[in-house]
């Protein structure tokens, strides 16, 4: 008989929910898949869990997606929205990495392959994929109805946007830019200018709004460090 399941299980609990998660996550991001019974060894506890909390592994791996969804969207929608439009965009792209660097085992997850097997015939599950880019969309709306950009396709503009960033952050999470001994943070922001620029904006009108953008980062960065007790500065 199996011994991990011969422990009886434990009651529903938010936080070892939680630790369940984020251990999957992990697993998932460097082993590429994660069974009960390995789960139950990370954790050092039975293979019930799995199924006190969440029913089964395929319901585990769908609230790993979600939840990582729906904890980026939060992450992206951080700060308020001001008369700066386009500071707002680069805002929301500053949140993007921030969310990458601080649970790069959970963007792994949502941005692997194990996002074309996602439920999105689920309504759950395509509100959590599908906010995030909503909300990106709205960013781009934002600068064109400023007059500053020029947008013909908020959709396409929005895929650009978004695959312009999300291969820069990949890069950026292998160690890439570190090995090459290059500044991720002065690549980032040439990308977040170009951008700009090529849909109308004034070059001087960016920079302004890229100052903006990088100062309310480097106090999002310091209070999330604050957050976590930490005292090294991670870029």
């Amino acid at each position: 008989m199996d011994m991990l399941l011969s422990v009886p299980p434990r009651s529903a609990d938010p936080q070892l929910r939680e630790n369940i998660i984020t251990t999957a996550a992990r697993l998932l991001a460097t082993e590429g898949s994660v069974s009960a019974r390995r789960l139950a060894r990370e954790l050092g506890t039975s293979t019930m869990v799995v199924y006190t909390h969440f029913g089964g592994m395929d319901e585990l791996t769908r609230q790993v997606m979600r939840r990582g969804f729906d904890d980026f969207g939060t992450e992206l929608d951080r700060g308020a929205v001001t008369d700066d439009a386009v500071a707002d965009w680069m805002t929301y792209l500053w949140n993007y990495r921030r969310f990458a660097r601080r649970e790069p085992h959970l963007y792994a997850v949502m941005f692997g392959p194990r996002l074309a097997a996602f439920n999105l015939g689920d309504p759950g599950d395509m509100a959590a994929a599908r906010a995030t880019f909503v909300s990106l969309l709205r960013r781009i709306h934002a600068c064109a109805n400023t007059g500053r950009w020029e947008v013909d396709d908020v959709t396409t503009a929005g895929d650009a946007i978004w695959s312009g960033v999300h291969g820069h952050t990949t890069l950026e999470l292998t160690g890439f830019f570190s090995a090459v001994r290059r500044d991720p943070v002065r690549s980032y922001s040439e990308i977040l200018i170009r951008m700009s620029i090529g849909f109308g904006d004034d070059a001087r009108a960016t920079a302004r709004s890229l100052s903006t953008a990088r100062r309310r980062a480097v106090r999002a960065d310091r209070a999330d460090r604050g957050d976590r007790g930490e005292t090294a500065s991670p870029r």
